[in-house]
């Protein structure tokens, strides 16, 4: 149950007291861990409940607090990600350890993660063999927020370890802030050394890795876990669109990989191939004029709002040559792609 702190708390950016919990185990070099529990108010009794939550601003300042113990070699909060399971994080983190693969992970993780997190937002897409996941986050220039950032990507590379194996290496990790004091702890995490003072936070990885099987994934256990965190959804969160918005929205999600398979479609929805041709059909829809559906809305928004060349858009769009995207588009809209986006820049 989650305790209720009073107006204090109400209507403030909050986390589960998992995270802070997991901070305080690592101070190890604060002498008095008690003023710890102050800054976030809670008991050492209550922090283990993971539902109970803690406003952003204390969880950054017990951060800070920490952080001044060991500066500035900085290690706790590596040590608190590299020690972090998927069995820690619930139903959501046994349905990221059961995916088949890390990609369904990832998918639905930018769905799931409020449920103890309501501050990050993660987003993925696929290109040119490379997988690049994205996390943001309002931009905070604190220690604490920092420290924060760095921790939620290391966190995401840990389980995706315990799903895949240890060796997996990130491509490139990307920080959006700049800070002082030493970083060898991040880039023994990490196992390359982050780039500081980028656009915005991410990873990238081998899209084969992201493809690959994981040793773990099973379907079934999938299915149930996903049921399970639909169901503890607020009822504002749920998704109650007709099934095949939703097919086309997680097909859009795959086409710069080539078109998916139904089955993968299937599998991203947490069901069977079967049940979900049968749905579909049962609504007079197939799946290839989903497909179609989803290559038109996504085409139409990235030639109309996106600075992409027309050949990157036929590419996104899963389209091997652009000579096939040029006449699906003029199909799909009565104009060229190129005629289209001036008269939508008119």
């Amino acid at each position: 149950m989650t305790i209720d702190r009073g107006a204090g708390l109400r209507g403030r950016v909050v986390i589960s007291a998992l995270y802070a919990r997991k901070q305080i185990e690592q101070a190890i070099k604060v002498r008095d861990v008690s003023r710890l529990y102050d800054i976030v108010g809670l008991t050492p009794e209550q922090i283990r409940d993971p539902a109970n939550m803690v406003a952003l601003d204390d969880y950054h300042t017990l951060v800070e607090a920490i952080a001044d113990s060991e500066w500035p070699d900085l290690r706790f909060h590596m040590r608190v990600c590299a020690g972090m399971r998927c069995e820690d994080f619930g139903a959501f983190g046994l349905a990221f350890k059961s995916a088949p693969t890390l990609r369904h992970a990832f998918q639905r993780m930018g769905r799931y993660t409020r449920l103890h997190n309501q501050v990050s937002r993660f987003s993925f897409q696929s290109r040119d063999g490379v997988f690049f996941w994205t996390h943001e986050k309002p931009p905070l220039d604190r220690l604490g927020a920092h420290l924060s950032n760095e921790a939620a990507m290391a966190t995401t590379l840990t389980l995706s370890r315990e799903t895949t194996t240890q060796g997996l290496t990130p491509l490139r990790v990307q920080l959006a802030h700049v800070r002082d004091g030493a970083t060898d702890a991040l880039e023994e995490h990490f196992g390359i050394t982050p780039v500081f003072g980028a656009d915005f936070d991410g990873m990238q990885f081998a899209v084969v890795d992201i493809d690959r099987p994981t040793t773990v994934g099973d379907p079934a256990i999938w299915s149930f876990f996903t049921d399970h965190l639909e169901s503890s959804l607020p009822p504002a969160d749920r998704d109650d669109r007709p099934l095949e918005a939703q097919v086309v929205e997680e097909i859009a999600k795959l086409l710069s990989g080539g078109v998916p398979q139904l089955s993968e479609i299937a599998a991203s929805l947490a069901m069977g191939p079967r049940t979900l041709q049968r749905r579909l059909s049962e609504r007079g829809k197939t799946y290839q004029a989903l497909v179609d559906e989803a290559r038109r809305q996504l085409a139409q928004q990235l030639v109309s709002g996106s600075q992409y060349s027309l050949s990157e858009i036929a590419f996104l769009t899963g389209f091997s040559e652009q000579s096939a995207f040029t006449r699906a588009f003029k199909r799909w809209s009565g104009k060229t792609p190129g005629a289209y986006r001036v008269s939508s820049a008119g």
